[in-house]
Order: structure tokens, then C-alpha cells, then sequence
């Protein structure tokens, strides 16, 4: 991460439910030294928004922990429009985007992109600056939706030539820095982005935050300066819900059965 910017975005929703494949077990994340330095990393940057010892980055993803949801995305119940908010990050050369999600639980292709802002759409397209907001809204309800990053915009990256991309549902993510294996574990799907549930942090519910890394995270971190330094600061940003509809007490089980896929 070379640049912060604050870009504030909220959600507009009745209910938004965050729902994934079947637990599994943890999933390890490979983290790197930043190369931004000790002021700059991911740690650093959420303490200074949410306050020391809320989050502990490496312990608190979701996915840490075995039971946890895997692979991440979010499905929509009668919800009218997103916005999101970028906290941080390289606004002046990644891209955000969103994509509808077909639940992959395994290793498979990314889905087609149209940008037609029905099957998927831009949010923050490069140049972005402080104090831009973007309103997303989806076709029909109950549409499953992750969102990825195009690193470096338009032009090549480190290990991600155009037109590689990077996923939330890490299963759509390449196995190892170029696509051939797996050098470290996750050994069935590179880890490109973190995402932590905030709800009580900030006392709204719904509300997550997503931290991508935007050099291939399949290749080993590095001291400076390549292949990638898996720091997971360089487009970070809050998916929020407001105005939802509290929902009825659910257990972790009911909710698998429910929205099982």
C-alpha cells in the first residue's frame, strides 16, 4: 500500500444475512512483514479506526477458526442498494468491483465478468478519491455476491497479469503465485482478502470489513520487494447494512440449513 484514502459508503437494506459453504476447518493465512512499514500495516489501520485490541488481525478473520464459514460470501433478502466504505488503500490504481456469487465450495474458474451492473458491476474504479461514495444496487433478491479487485487497475501486477483478478470466495483465487500449486497452506484456494465481522465493534449490525491483498498472496511473502508481501492493507473498506430488519433468534445450525448451498 503505497496511499490512504477514507471513502465513506454505507449500506441501504431491509435484511442482508452473510452465508458461506458448509464450516470447515481453519483456514491458514501466510502473513508477510509490510512493506509499507511497521506504521502501515493491517493491524496498525484497524486499530487506529476501531481502537486498540479490538481486532487481532491474525486470530480474527473469518476463517480462523474451525466452524468458521468457508468460502466467504454474503446473500441478500429483500435488499435494495449497497454502498460501501473504502477506510484504505490504493484508490488511485486498484479497482473494486462486485460480482454475482454461484457458491463454488472448490477449486474452479472465476465467473464471467459482464459489467453490466446486473450480473456485476464496478464500486471504486482507480482514481476514486477521498469523500467518493458509490450506491449498488442488485437486480432481485436473494442474490449471492462477493466482490473482487482488479490489482493495478488495467495494468499488469506482480504474478497477476491482465486479466487476473482477485476474489472473496478464495476458491476463484489461483493455486500459487502463477496458477501451477500451492506453495504455502491454503493448499485448494489462495487467501487474496480478509473479511471481519464488525456488527458489535461499531455497534451497527451487518457490517463487515474486507481487506484485500493486491499482489498474488499464493507466493511466499517477501522482505522487500517481491513476489508479495501479504499484508492485506492495500484496498481495505467497510460492507455495511443499514436499516435492516432484526431478524429472528437463529442458531449457527438453523442458519447452515437455511441458506445451505
Amino acid at each position: 500500500m503505497t496511499g490512504r484514502h477514507h471513502i465513506l459508503a454505507v449500506a441501504v437494506a431491509c435484511l442482508i444475512v452473510a452465508v458461506a459453504s458448509p464450516a470447515r476447518a481453519a483456514v491458514p493465512v501466510s502473513f508477510g512483514a509490510s512493506w509499507d512499514g511497521p506504521d502501515h500495516t493491517l493491524q496498525k489501520i484497524v486499530d487506529g479506526l476501531y481502537g486498540p485490541g479490538k481486532i487481532n488481525v491474525p486470530a480474527d478473520f473469518i476463517g480462523a477458526h474451525a466452524g468458521d464459514l468457508d468460502p466467504w460470501f454474503w446473500v441478500d433478502n429483500q435488499f435494495t442498494a449497497l454502498l460501501i466504505t473504502e477506510v484504505a488503500g490504493n484508490a488511485d490504481r486498484n479497482t473494486l468491483g462486485w460480482y454475482t456469487e454461484s457458491g463454488v465450495s472448490h477449486p474452479s474458474a472465476p465467473p464471467p465478468l459482464y459489467n453490466d451492473n446486473l450480473h456485476d458491476g464496478i464500486v471504486f474504479d482507480g482514481p476514486a478519491g477521498a469523500g467518493t461514495s458509490k450506491v449498488v444496487t442488485f437486480p432481485h433478491l436473494m442474490t449471492k455476491f462477493g466482490f473482487y479487485m482488479n490489482p493495478n487497475g488495467t495494468g499488469n501486477s506482480t504474478n497477476a497479469p491482465e486479466p487476473e483478478k482477485f476474489w472473496t470466495n478464495r476458491f476463484f483465487n489461483d493455486l500459487g503465485p502463477d496458477g501451477s500449486g500451492a506453495l504455502h497452506p491454503p493448499l485448494d484456494g489462495d487467501v487474496q482478502t480478509l473479511v471481519f465481522d464488525i456488527s458489535n465493534i461499531v455497534g451497527a449490525p451487518n457490517t463487515w470489513l474486507v481487506c484485500f491483498e493486491d499482489l498474488d498472496s499464493g507466493a511466499n511473502p517477501a522482505a522487500c520487494c517481491s513476489p508479495t508481501d501479504n499484508d492485506y492493507n492495500d484496498l481495505v473498506f467497510e460492507v455495511t447494512a443499514l436499516g435492516a430488519t432484526p431478524a429472528l433468534p437463529m442458531s449457527f445450525g438453523q442458519l447452515k440449513a437455511r441458506y445451505l448451498h
